[in-house]
């Protein structure tokens, strides 16, 4: 146990830096946001809204979203956390493991008092800090600036909702890391890995978000997407705690199986000297 949390904090402290810029880069693009709603008026938004086809409307949501500063920094932030940190996190957890393969180094570290699997799960439990620390550090610089918002203040600061919010973004995003883990341990090889953990990312923002100009058929493919789990602008406007309850019991159960089967492939795994 003390060799696992020695290599959780080692991984911790070689990218603390890292952590601290993405996590205050991503709050500073939220404080943008929340500024630029200040000089907005999001009820003139109903009238272009009104214009729109049906089907841009289902795929970007109802025009209360849109009206609501809560929904319109949720569309304009979370809605593409994917992009804004997911991708680097996908990129990181990629090599976490395969570059220490391809270095050469993972005899040394697995001639440490350590069996694999506190090995890897170190690494997992690092990927989970990581994301949970960096998301933190953002949802901090945002609600500081709404409740210094008098748009927010009028509309009200429910800081509870972005609570649960919260656990929801670093769900979602920890299972695109744990798919980029998956792949590490199968290849052990960080090409290979990122590749696929791409291929699957976009692969699910296809299905979960174009779904509904697809064939009626054929819809029910949006089920095995990440994508379609995770509804940030309905937690935070509806306040709709089923469709929580729901994503957050899919999303975990997401996490669960992708860190049990990471363990078990690379406990089994043959590792080129």
């Amino acid at each position: 146990m003390k060799q696992f949390i020695t290599s959780v904090k080692e991984q911790i402290l070689s990218k603390k830096y890292i952590l601290l810029i993405l996590g205050g880069i991503i709050g500073l693009l939220s404080y943008f946001i929340i500024y630029m709603v200040e000089d907005m008026d999001l009820t003139a938004i109903q009238s272009i809204i009104d214009a729109w086809p049906e089907g841009m409307l289902e795929f970007f949501g109802d025009v209360e979203i849109f009206t609501n500063p809560y929904g319109f920094w949720s569309l304009e932030l979370l809605t593409f956390m994917w992009l804004y940190a997911g991708i680097y996190i996908l990129f990181m957890a990629s090599g976490l493991l395969s570059r220490e393969v391809e270095e050469k180094t993972i005899d040394l570290s697995l001639s440490k008092p350590i069996t694999r699997i506190n090995f890897l799960a170190s690494k997992i439990s690092f990927l989970y800090i990581f994301i949970a620390a960096t998301v933190g550090i953002f949802f901090l610089i945002t609600m500081g600036a709404m409740a210094f918002s008098p748009t927010f203040q009028s509309e009200g600061l429910i800081f509870d909702r972005l609570w649960l919010t919260y656990i929801m973004v670093v769900l979602f995003l920890a299972a695109f890391a744990m798919f980029a883990k998956f792949f590490s341990t199968i290849f052990l090889n960080t090409r290979k890995s990122m590749a696929f953990g791409v291929i699957v990312l976009f692969l699910m923002f296809f299905l979960g978000e174009f779904y509904i100009y697809m064939d009626e058929s054929i819809q029910g493919i949006r089920f095995i997407s990440i994508f379609y789990y995770y509804n940030p602008s309905e937690y935070l406007v509806h306040s709709d705690l089923t469709l929580f309850v729901r994503d957050l019991y899919i999303l975990s159960y997401i996490n669960i199986g992708l860190i049990v089967a990471s363990l078990l492939v690379f406990d089994r795994k043959d590792i080129p000297i």
